[in-house]
């Protein structure tokens, strides 16, 4: 707030952020509260791997913690890498032998806030796909895959607490 944002995190805090509303929240709220003395219990960085049904395992890197405090998201494959910086706003595609392509994501969007836009972009989503009586209409995802999404990190969330027990997704699909 002192260097003029009331963007994330502090527009979390109160609806108008000023310095007293803020001051306020922290005071009052569970925001002012010490994560290592309270009853937090939210994981920070996990490690996840996926057991394809095709043989293929998939090893996911979660880390709250970065030196600009935004994403940064690595995906290693058999045929080359793939990097996305949304500090820098960019996405390389890099093909194992070949040059790296560099895209800008500035140039698709001026909307970055909330999950680098995703959050907005999926309220317009649902409200088109309402306004077309439940078809799609450009949606980026399908509601089957974003619910599969979910089923993946619900067994995550179910492992984490269990440390470290293999879920198995079909249970969670009934």
């Amino acid at each position: 707030m002192a260097k003029g944002n009331t963007k994330w995190p502090v527009d979390v805090l109160t609806l108008h952020p000023t310095v007293e509303s803020i001051t306020e929240a922290i005071q009052s709220g569970p925001y002012g509260r010490c994560v290592y003395y309270c009853d937090n219990n939210v994981v920070d960085h996990q490690v996840v791997n996926l057991n394809m049904t095709d043989g293929a395992t998939i090893s996911l890197t979660m880390c709250a913690f970065t030196a600009t405090g935004s994403r940064y998201q690595k995906i290693m494959g058999t045929k080359g890498e793939i990097v996305a910086d949304l500090s820098e706003k960019t996405i390389k595609v890099t093909p194992f032998g070949k040059e790296t392509e560099v895209m800008d994501i500035s140039k698709l969007s001026t909307d970055f806030s909330g999950h680098a836009g995703g959050d907005n972009r999926m309220v317009e989503e649902f409200i088109d796909m309402i306004a077309e009586d439940g078809e799609p209409t450009n949606a980026i995802t399908s509601v089957d895959k974003s619910v599969e999404s979910h089923y993946c990190a619900m067994a995550a969330e179910q492992s984490r607490q269990a440390d470290g027990v293999v879920v198995d997704l079909d249970t969670l699909r009934k």
